[in-house]
């Protein structure tokens, strides 16, 4: 009979074992890859230079987003600073009207 020891143990094989997999095949992409560029039929400094432009289409690409997300990002902190000072000037406003109703009865009832 198994205990959840055993289980646990079996699973973890198993994670290890598809994670191992995983590796593998990533790294045999990467192998892959890195011999397609070196055997393409392309000399040395064409490799290179399509190397160096898809290098560079990324970093803009990347910077591109990176500047998308700091918009979007400053847009989120503006509306909430707006949101945080409504509700600031609401409660005060609320205050100022509970002081006011305060006094009127206070008055009344002298």
């Amino acid at each position: 009979m198994k205990n959840e020891g055993d289980e646990r143990d079996e699973q973890k094989r198993g994670n290890h074992q598809g994670s191992s997999i995983l590796t593998s095949l990533v790294a045999g992409l990467g192998i892959g890859v890195i011999i397609g560029i070196l055997l393409a039929p392309q000399s040395g400094e064409d490799t290179r230079e399509w190397i160096a432009t898809k290098y560079k289409d990324g970093m803009d690409s990347v910077n591109t987003r990176v500047k998308q997300t700091r918009q979007q990002v400053a847009q989120l902190i503006d509306r909430g600073q707006q949101q945080v000072n409504d509700t600031v000037n609401q409660v005060s406003d609320a205050v100022d009207a509970g002081r006011e109703a305060f006094k009127k009865a206070k008055t009344a009832a002298s």
